[in-house]
């Protein structure tokens, strides 16, 4: 018997499971169905519910209810579930358990490993948040896969020559754009670009925001504090976004909405449309950006291919074709396929022959941090080793030099982002190559980053003179870090598994996001006053600052000091 790899679509607003079973692509239905809604709750005696159940008392049991969690992953932010705190992990491994528990009732036989789907432009700490939550339901994550690319095997590419095809991937909390070409049998992804806070949720929430106001303007009452309110809104707003993609308008009734008066609201369908063309430009922008990087225009793209739940929106049909001349395709269900392009992806892996080879790419750039001169003080800027939009695996290096005189030691820190400010990129993790050899300043030490299918990132740093040399594999949660085992005893606190006792929450660290805003900020006004004319003492002043504001950063150090002093000058200097 062959071995067996599911495919698990993990996604924002519903989530699908999918095997290959010699050679053909079943979709396993939960509880069922073949779509599973992203909710986790806790019923009235205190149990775990997962799916439709949650969903059902999401209006009644708002605070005992959780929803779209994918939108925190890779962040410290926990969330609520009863009287007990959960962090975004912890909430998708009880999906990804259910999902888990589903399918080995449905196949008759356990389930060990999974391809899991994200959005292709979730950063390393979400896919490595997402590998974690796989881990903590009981499986082996053999691969993280990119959910447009998913898309693209599901949709069989491999089968047609020649083919450039752009997958427009739209969900309910992300979306994504691929540029993907088959030639010889090989599916590559030549460009991906996206945002992980745009897709279906949003419109909702819009549609929400619109009956609000209403409300308000007919009834003199203000909503937004009664949550048990606002999820019956969302619900009620969610069908009725649904009906406007087959109705030009329909009409939301949601009598006692606040305990004694009532809604009612007609929607048009043109209205809807206006309120959401802002986020649909967006998307645009982002499908413009990936072509600009695959080098192709319009004309070079011979198929569009639909994913995702809210690509069902006739608005995005009409653009899509607006802007690429092409009527957009959704042959497979587009809630289904990435599920499917997983299973495909797990059948692969488990050995089942495939006519084509799946190349893909790293949607981020991978940079490295060095000492630059800027307006006349030192900063750490980031010099990127892997670009985006590179073939996976990709191993790449580059030259760099010391500073200063006799320097024994140097820092080597690994960045994922565009910017060129290490704070408005993503630290990937850092290490110390010690022992270098006391010779002036310009000695050569060759960086050599290599990032696997995975996005698993292996750092070597060599004195290219004696060969001296040090690697390192970073941890890609940066500074997100999860405690497994007090993970572990979370969950099974909740599901009556042994072990469930759980300690008390480790105290919080100081806001560091917050002291980071504020720092950003601080330093863009005064490197604003120093384009202007003020006395060399000031300017020497605001150097010396920003020089140690910049020095704090990069070590991720308490910044509340530095913001406090650099405030201050400002405040003297701006009066």
């Amino acid at each position: 018997m062959k071995e067996l790899i599911v495919g698990i679509d993990l996604g924002t607003t519903n989530s699908e499971i999918a095997v290959d079973l010699d050679g053909e692509i079943k979709v396993i239905p939960i509880h069922g169905n073949p779509i599973m809604p992203s909710c986790v709750g806790i019923d009235s005696a205190g149990k775990l519910i997962v799916g439709q159940a949650a969903r059902n008392q999401l209006i009644a049991a708002p605070e005992s209810t959780v929803l779209s969690i994918k939108r925190k992953m890779g962040t410290d932010e926990k969330v609520k579930l009863g009287d007990k705190e959960f962090t975004p992990e912890e909430i998708s491994s009880f999906i990804l358990r259910e999902l888990k528990q589903e399918g080995e009732r449905h196949l008759d036989q356990a389930i060990h490993k999974a391809v899991i789907t994200v959005p292709a432009f979730f950063n390393e700490q979400q896919r490595k948040a997402t590998q974690l939550a796989g881990e903590l339901a009981g499986l082996e994550v053999v691969r993280i896969l990119n959910e447009p690319t998913a898309a693209a095997l599901a949709y069989g590419g491999g089968n047609a020559d020649g083919e450039t095809m752009l997958v427009y991937d739209l969900g309910g909390g992300t979306f994504d754009v691929s540029v993907v070409t088959v030639e010889a049998g090989v599916i590559e992804v030549k460009a991906s670009h996206g945002d992980t806070h745009l897709g279906g949720d949003d419109f909702d929430q819009l549609l929400v925001e619109h009956a609000v106001a209403a409300f308000k303007k007919a009834q003199g009452i203000d909503l937004h504090q009664d949550l048990k309110t606002l999820r019956r809104l969302k619900v009620a707003m969610e069908q009725a976004k649904r009906r406007l993609s087959d109705d030009p308008c329909v009409t939301v009734r949601e009598e006692y909405l606040d305990g004694e008066r009532h809604l009612e609201l007609e929607l048009m369908r043109t209205d809807y449309e206006e309120m959401i063309l802002p986020l649909m430009e967006k998307t645009l922008i982002c499908l413009h950006q990936s072509l600009s990087d695959a080098m192709l225009g319009p004309t070079n793209i011979s198929k569009v291919m639909l994913v995702g739940g809210a690509t069902r929106t006739p608005l995005v049909h009409r653009l899509l074709q607006n802007r690429l001349g092409l009527d957009p395709r959704f042959e497979i269900n587009p809630d289904l396929i990435v599920a499917m392009g997983a299973a495909v992806q797990g059948g692969v892996l488990a050995g089942e022959k495939r006519h084509s080879i799946l190349v893909d790419i790293t949607p981020h750039t991978f940079s490295t941090g060095i000492l630059s001169d800027h307006l006349g003080y030192r900063r750490v800027e980031c010099f990127p080793i892997i670009p985006r939009n590179t073939p996976l695996p990709a191993s790449k290096a580059d030259l760099f030099t010391t500073c200063y005189d006799d320097q024994i030691s140097v820092e080597v820190t690994a960045y994922q982002g565009e910017n060129v400010l290490p704070e408005e990129n993503t630290l990937i993790g850092n290490f110390m190559v010690e022992g270098l050899s006391e010779v002036p300043a310009g000695n050569q030490v060759i960086i050599h980053f290599d990032l696997d299918l995975n996005g698993m990132l292996k750092v070597t740093a060599t004195e290219k003179a004696t060969g001296l040399a040090k690697t390192v594999t970073m941890d890609t949660r940066g500074a997100h870090r999860l405690d497994i085992d007090q993970a572990r005893r979370n969950i099974a606190s909740l599901v009556g598994e042994p072990g469930g006792a759980s300690s008390e929450t480790a105290s919080e660290r100081p806001d560091h996001h917050a002291q980071l805003a504020t720092a950003k900020d601080l330093r863009k006004r005064a490197e604003g006053l120093l384009q202007k004319n003020i006395s060399s003492e000031d300017a020497a002043e605001l150097r010396k600052l920003l020089q140690e504001s910049a020095e704090a950063i990069s070590m991720s150090a308490d910044l509340t000091d530095f913001n406090e002093a650099l405030s201050d000058l400002l405040f003297y200097l701006e009066d």
